[in-house]
């Protein structure tokens, strides 16, 4: 199994949890952990139960069914994503260099860890709160490019679903070994083409290096 790439890292917030709060961390970073060898589909709870080292009782004093658990990993995914991420973008001046560095930060996750792009993908594909969550990040930068003038779409809604959608098989292609080289890039720039970036800029951004976080 690969190790937990930086990017889904927690970081330590430094505040004092109760022991409530830390047992229910404990059985979301297992589920991670199960869920990315076995897959969601084939994973019980009981495997997460003895993954976390907690008895099957434990895990239904926090959550009523294996659906209420993916739903906290997806959740628990995507915000430490953002959190992980979120002082780097902010170093970025404009909406298109922020978006563009959103979708490669999980495009280049299928690249270096493919095994967890694909649960993400597996926990997107079976949760909404993961789709729900990423569309209030996305659309926070598209609403930005479109009032400085970056972006022209018609449909917000359209131009989410194009950005996410894009993304997420981009990412499937690349961790399936379907993709060629730079095709993170590619991805990326074909997106902020259709935001209405005009080509050579937006193959410029698409391929400026990320900034640390």
């Amino acid at each position: 199994m690969e190790r937990l790439p930086d990017i889904l890292q927690p970081a330590d917030s430094g505040a004092r949890l109760s022991k409530r709060e830390r047992t229910r961390r404990q059985l979301i970073a297992a589920g991670i952990r199960v869920f990315s060898a076995r897959g969601v589909a084939a994973t019980s709870l009981p495997q997460i139960a003895a993954a976390a080292d907690v008895t099957i009782g434990t895990v239904y004093n926090h959550f009523r069914s294996k659906t209420d658990l993916v739903g906290a990993v997806a959740l628990d995914i995507a915000e430490t994503i953002r959190s992980r991420s979120a002082p780097g973008r902010a170093q970025l001046e404009t909406a298109a260099e922020q978006m563009a560095a959103g979708c490669r930060r999980y495009l280049g996750l299928a690249k270096d860890s493919p095994s967890w792009a694909l649960l993400i993908l597996d926990v997107a594909s079976i949760d909404p709160a993961f789709r729900k969550t990423i569309t209030g990040f996305v659309a926070t930068e598209l609403r930005k490019g479109v009032k400085s003038g970056e972006f022209t779409v018609d449909s917000e809604a359209a131009a989410l679903d194009l950005v996410i959608g894009t993304t997420m098989e981009g990412m499937r292609n690349i961790a399936l070994g379907a993709a060629r080289k730079g095709h993170a890039t590619a991805v990326t720039a074909a997106i902020l083409r259709a935001l209405g970036v005009r080509p050579a800029r937006a193959r410029q951004v698409a391929a400026k290096p990320l900034p640390l976080f």
